[in-house]
This record gives structure tokens, C-alpha cells and sequence, in this order.
């Protein structure tokens, strides 16, 4: 790192740190130095984190709330070898894992990364970053997790959990504001019904915020306009049993944002197109058409019954779920509507999962159970030569002599099952085994229609096409774990995952010239991976380090390659091999009463081994790094607490975020390299230490960093030559008060 990163970090320590003389934080002294037992369900069983042998990251109740969280961009940056890559769609959160890309772009690709809200596994993750409220926690699982979660856990799992109903009445409400015209509201209520039997939860979010890019033909871009809120009723009519009863729903209403010219077409040079703002593509400045827009609505609910019976715990939970998403957007990024396109997308799921979570004797334990899953979606592409394109400028794009439209309409559905089993074996008081099996059958069909308006103008007409897959495929993990005592314990596992295959959906045409369905194949990943998890210092000091070594085959890749007509055609292909490898480092420490630090270091390794026939003209890849996946990943937090009176505290806390430099395609295209950069949030409030009462002064990017997530090419057809970049928001500032009130 170079002398203003040291700076940098050297800034957020002192932020971090600041103390006064004398005076103590109560709320350490009660909790005394050593730092919080962390409780997981990474295993479909509560655990304590560091007995579990899986590289994760943690984030209970408490640090979200101290970081004053209201997104998964508030806190994924402090997570090692995790990317995400905040698009100019808010349906199209891009999460790369150890450089291993989940895109949910197209409706015919499953993610990498499993998405779970309250155990329920999205088939549809476009619901990552909406607003987040009233968690217990979130679980961020690095690695294939194929034997409990499932198939399209190749990477990964993150999982949300949501508070629960508690028997003590609650109501806390906070409010903020900030730069950008921002307005943040939340409310969260607690009712115990009947006191130890039906208790009700709710919560509700609401955030709006003006674009942080200014348009100067139309509403500025990258706003944020959301609402959304969760129930949940829980019934226990016995100590053996509980009902949990949870419904939630979204709503997003925004500017699609986030983009910027990097380099400007020379197809639209000068005026009217272009303005003195395009040279500098860091000044937050667009001149782009007033008719962009997405909107986003989403519902979801659950049914979680579990049964404490004889050696265990039966669990059943029932889940629907539904996504709806309309959007347009330009894509030549001029004052006109020349050519845009646009999704709009029907998705509802269906899922049922059964399982058993046991003992057999003193030294096994055990979880068995199985998942049927469905899920249909009606979507359509479509792309737009406007009027703008013809008059008043005449004809600059021959290829298309009068407006037109091309509709690709899609309708798939899903059908999976599967059945899985996992063994835990204690052979002596310090080494324990574990075996994990599961089998996966899934079938899926897709029917793609493709339309030209007005036929031939724009792209032909192509009659109904159906086709139908079918995998069936088998996902293990095998493992060793050694206790050398109560806080040391080292692990060694090797698992193997797969990802389902699928259809190139938003391809122009389905069928290849043999007549075959322009389709692709499963995945696979064997990981092999050793890990330490202690505790030092008396229990003062948390240290896990994990080393990992993943080796791809037949990687889905997905890339924009133009067609025949220069548009530019969303494909997914299985590249031969590639191969991930690094390691992930994470510390936590109390380095005294009310002053904490965390630290989260990643490397990863990750690189075609063969990639032949990448691009139409037969290029090989062979050796590429993959796309969006820096090599470095570091993020660090320190807070203080320190009691200013006997009712008072006063809380500041730094962040400092680091991401290295990456590739934006499998090309590696030199031009759409996208520098490290370097981020730093600060917070600093003062809270009762009932917590009944809190203000806070924040800012997130305070150097007012310039970076970018992502660069891309304009269209061949409408803006030739063109490079655009999603970038990162400015600097925001606010402030945020709270009240909380709990009765007994």
C-alpha cells in the first residue's frame, strides 16, 4: 500500500480510537475483556463459530448496529475475498466470491453464491441489496456448500437472519438525513400476545435519496427510493414445539445509475450529444435521456415448524416467494432515444425442505433431510432503435433504416429435488470426522419466441423454440477437525460442488446451426482447504486463518459478444478449466475495556487453466484472470466506547476498505481494467447505556474516493468505441437518531 493508504488507515485508527481520560464503559466491564461467544447455524445446528470447519465471516445484531447498517454495501467490504460489484441495476448485484463471479443477470443461469433469507434459499438473488433491518445476524460461508444448502452454492452462501418474536414488549424508531437530499426512516415493534406462547414481530424501512449522478437531460441517476418490511408471529403451543409464521415484501421505484463515460463515442462527438462534462469522467456528470427506470417489487413468505422429538429436532419450513422487475435503459448514453433496452421479469418459487438434526449416542451427530424446490419465470428482453436515431439527424446507423423493436420472450421453470445426510463423528475427545453427502435431480424447460417490429428492420422473427435438461449429480464434503485444546482448533476438508446448467435465454438464437438449444453445462469445483480457528489472550484475541485451493471444470463464463447486427448478445459458455487459490485471514480483538478491532485480509489466485474458443474468432483465455476478482481484499474496524457519565457513552468507529485492481471481462482487456482502490467510513454518536437513546454523525467514502466497480464497451452498432464505468457513490454524510423502548 502506498503512503496515502497509510495515511489513510492512520486517519480511521485515530477516528477509531478516540479516548478521554478516566471514565469506564459499563458496557464492557459487564461483558467482561474476553470477546462474545459468536452462535452460528452454518450447519443447520447452532455452534459456536469457532468449532465450525468452515472459512466465515460474522455479523451479529451488534455490528450491524454499530455500523450503522442499512445494506449489504455497509458491511461487505470488511469481508475477505468477497466482491460485489454494484452495477447500474439494482436486479444485477454481481457477488464474485474467492474470483468466482454469481451473476444473475440472465434468467437462464443459477447464481454461484446461494442467497438464504431465514433459511429459504433464493432462486432469484436479485433481492440482495434491498434495505436491511432488525437482523439476529448475517453468515457469510466462503467455499462450496453443496451438502447442506444445495447445488448453487458452488461459491458460497450468504445468509440473512431476521430477529425473532421475543417475549418482552418493544418499540424502537429511528430516523436520518443526510447529503443528497437523503431520508432514511425505521420501525420495529415487538408484542408478546400471549407470554411465552404467541409473541408478534414487525419492522419497517423506508429510504430515499436523490441520484448522485447529476443528468443534464432528465432525472438525475443512481437514486434510491425503497420501502420495505417484514412480520413474523411465532406460537409455541408446547416446549417441544414452535411455529414461526414470517411474511415480507419490497417495493423499489429508482433511475437506473451508476454509470458514467470513461471514453465517449466518436459515432456521438460533440453537440448536441456530448457536453464538456464527457471528458471528465469523474466529475458525476451524465447527458443522458430522461427515459431510464427500474422498479422493483418483491413478497415472500414462510412457514418454520421445528419439533423437538426423541435424540433431536425436526425441522420443516414451507416458503413462497415472488419477484417482479421492470426496467429500461439507453445504451448509446446520449440525450436521445437512439437505442436502449430493457427487462422485464415474472419469477415465483415454491419450497419445501424436511429435515432431521440429531444425536446417536455420546459421540455422533447427525443432520438428514430433503428439499423439493420449483420455480417459474415469464421474462422479456427487449431491444429499441427510438425515433432519435432517424430524426432529426437523418440516418447515422445503416444497419437499421427505420425504428424498430426485437422482443425475446422467455418462459422457464425449474423442478429440483434432492436429499442429503451429514455425519459428524467425535473418534476421541480431540479428533472429530465428518462426511456429507447429497443428491441432486433437477429439470428444466424453457420455451424462446423471438419477435422484429417491423419484421426484418431490426432482427428476425424466429418461431417458438422448446427444449428441455435434465442433471443429476452428486455433491460431498469430507473432513477432519483437531481440538488441541478448548480455544485451538485446526480443520482440513475437501468438498465438491456443482452448479446446474442452463439456457443462453437472452441469446438472439436459441438454436445453434446443428439444431441444437444454445445450452450449457453443470459446473464443478473440487475445494480442498486446512483452516485454524483460536482463541488467545485469554479469550480476548480471536485469530482464523484458512488456505483454500478450488479447481474449476467447465466454469460457466458469462460474456457480451456482438452479433450479426452489432448488438450486442448476452452468452454463456463452459470454459475448459480454471483454478482459485489463496487464503483468508480474520482477527478480532479487545485491546482494552470498550476498545475493539477487527481485521479481514484475503488473497486470492484465481485464472483460466484452458479456456479455447472464448470469442467467435477462436481466442483462448487460457491463463486470464477472471473477471472481477482482485487479488487483494482487506478491511479493518476500530471502535471505542467510552462511558462519559453514568448514563452516557460515547461510541466512535473507523472503517477502512481496500479492494485491488481487477479485470471487468475474461478478455482481460487492458481498457476495461479497473484500478485498487482505497474507502474510509467513520461514525461517531453518543447512546444512553440502556440504549433507550443515540444520535449519530456519519460519513461513508470520506476522502470523497473516485473508483469504479466495472468498465464495459458501448454497443458496436450505436457507440462504437465507447468504454462506460459503473462508479462508486461519492461522499455521503448524515445524521441519525434513534429511540428504543423495552418493557418487561
Amino acid at each position: 500500500m502506498n503512503s496515502s493508504t497509510v495515511l489513510r488507515v492512520a486517519v480511521c485508527s485515530a477516528l477509531g480510537a478516540m479516548v478521554l481520560p478516566g471514565g469506564s464503559d459499563a458496557r464492557a466491564q459487564e461483558r467482561g475483556a474476553a470477546l462474545d461467544e459468536i452462535l452460528v447455524t452454518a450447519q443447520r445446528r447452532v455452534e459456536n463459530v469457532q468449532e465450525v470447519p468452515i472459512s466465515m465471516s460474522v455479523f451479529g445484531a451488534a455490528d450491524l448496529e454499530d455500523g450503522g447498517v442499512r445494506r449489504i454495501e455497509d458491511f461487505i467490504g470488511q469481508v475477505p475475498n468477497v466482491y460485489i460489484n454494484f452495477n447500474s441495476s439494482i436486479r444485477t448485484t454481481a457477488i464474485s466470491m474467492r474470483g468466482i463471479i454469481s451473476d444473475p443477470n440472465s434468467v437462464g443461469i443459477d447464481p454461484a453464491v446461494g442467497v438464504y433469507v431465514d433459511g429459504v434459499y433464493m432462486g432469484r438473488p436479485t433481492t440482495v441489496n434491498v434495505g436491511l433491518h432488525d437482523l439476529e445476524r448475517v453468515e457469510v460461508l466462503r467455499g462450496p456448500q453443496g451438502t447442506l444448502f444445495g447445488y448453487n452454492t458452488i461459491a458460497g452462501v450468504m445468509s440473512f437472519v431476521s430477529r425473532l418474536p421475543g417475549d418482552d414488549p418493544e418499540f424502537a424508531v429511528t430516523a436520518g438525513a443526510g447529503n443528497l437530499n437523503a431520508r432514511t426512516a425505521s420501525v420495529v415493534g415487538n408484542l408478546p400476545i400471549a407470554p411465552g406462547r404467541v409473541a408478534l414481530r414487525g419492522a419497517v424501512q423506508y429510504e430515499k435519496r436523490d441520484g448522485f449522478l447529476r443528468n443534464l437531460a432528465g432525472p438525475d441517476n443512481n437514486d434510491a427510493d425503497n420501502l420495505n418490511g417484514r412480520i413474523a408471529l411465532s406460537f409455541t403451543p408446547s416446549d417441544d414445539l414452535s411455529v414461526v409464521f414470517r411474511a415480507d415484501a419490497a417495493r423499489d421505484r429508482t433511475r437506473l445509475g451508476g454509470v458514467e463515460v470513461w471514453v465517449p463515442s466518436p459515432l456521438f462527438a460533440g453537440e448536441p450529444f456530448n457536453t464538456p462534462h464527457d471528458l471528465d469522467p469523474w466529475d458525476r456528470v451524465i447527458n443522458d435521456s430522461r427515459s431510464s427506470f427500474q422498479d422493483r417489487d418483491v413478497f415472500g413468505t414462510s412457514v418454520e415448524v421445528n419439533w423437538d422429538v426423541g435424540p433431536g429436532t425436526l425441522t420443516s419450513i414451507t416458503a413462497y416467494r415472488e419477484f417482479d422487475w421492470n426496467n429500461f435503459q439507453t445504451t448509446d448514453k446520449s440525450p436521445f432515444d437512439i437505442f436502449g433496452t430493457g427487462i422485464t421479469e415474472d419469477q415465483d418459487q415454491f419450497s419445501q425442505e424436511l429435515r432431521f438434526a440429531g444425536t446417536a449416542g455420546e459421540r455422533i451427530d447427525y443432520v438428514v433431510g430433503a428439499l423439493y424446490f420449483t420455480q417459474t419465470m415469464q421474462a422479456e428482453a427487449y431491444a429499441d432503435v427510438g425515433a432519435d436515431a432517424f430524426s432529426p439527424f437523418g440516418a447515422p446507423l445503416g444497419a437499421n433504416p427505420a425504428p424498430g423493436t426485437g422482443f425475446i420472450d422467455i418462459r422457464t421453470r425449474a423442478e429440483s429435488m434432492a436429499a442429503f445426510a451429514q455425519v459428524d463423528w467425535r473418534m476421541t475427545d480431540a479428533l472429530q470426522a465428518t462426511l456429507g453427502v447429497r443428491y441432486t435431480a433437477e429439470d428444466k424447460s424453457i420455451n424462446h419466441q423471438l419477435f422484429g417490429e417491423p419484421t426484418g428492420t431490426f432482427v428476425p422473427s424466429v418461431p417458438l423454440n422448446r427444449f428441455e435438461r435434465s442433471d443429476r449429480e452428486p455433491s460431498w464434503r469430507a473432513g477432519l477437525q483437531y481440538f488441541v485444546n478448548d480455544d485451538v482448533m485446526a480443520y482440513a476438508s475437501y468438498s465438491r460442488g456443482f452448479k446446474a446448467g442452463g439456457y443462453n435465454a437472452f441469446a438472439f438464437q436459441i438454436v445453434q446451426p446443428d439444431g441444437t438449444p444454445a445450452d450449457f453445462e453443470p459446473e464443478f469445483v473440487d475445494n480442498y482447504e486446512i483452516g485454524l480457528k483460536t482463541l488467545l489472550a485469554d479469550g480476548r484475541v480471536r485469530f482464523n486463518a484458512t488456505a483454500f485451493f478450488m479447481d474449476y471444470r467447465d466454469l460457466q463464463v458469462n460474456q457480451l459478444i456482438p452479433n450479426a447486427q452489432g448488438v450486442i448478445d448476452f452468452q454463456t459458455s463452459n470454459a475448459a478449466t480454471a483454478e482459485t487459490r489463496g487464503i483468508e485471514i480474520e482477527v478480532a480483538a479487545r485491546l482494552m475495556a470498550g476498545l475493539d478491532l477487527t481485521v479481514g485480509y484475503g488473497y486470492t489466485d484465481a485464472k483460466f487453466k484452458r479456456f479455447p474458443g472464448a470469442t467467435p474468432g477462436g481466442d483462448d483465455f487460457g491463463g486470464n484472470r477472471l473477471a472481477q476478482s482482485p487479488r487483494q481484499s482487506l478491511g479493518a474496524t476500530l471502535q471505542y466506547r467510552y462511558g462519559l457519565t453514568g448514563d452516557w457513552d460515547l461510541m466512535a468507529r473507523g472503517e477502512y476498505i481496500h479492494r485491488g485492481r481487477r479485470f471487468s471481462d475474461a478478455a482481460n482487456s487492458p481498457a476495461l481494467e479497473v484500478s485498487a482502490y482505497d474507502l474510509v467510513n467513520v461514525r461517531l454518536g453518543l447512546e444512553r447505556t440502556d440504549g433507550t437513546l443515540g444520535a449519530w454523525l456519519w460519513s461513508r467514502n470520506l476522502f470523497d474516493k473516485d473508483y469504479a466497480s466495472s468498465r464495459f464497451f458501448g454497443s458496436p452498432a450505436f457507440a462504437p468505441g465507447a468504454i462506460f464505468q459503473n462508479i462508486g457513490i461519492e461522499r455521503t454524510w448524515g445524521l441519525e437518531v434513534s429511540y428504543r423502548w423495552a418493557g418487561r
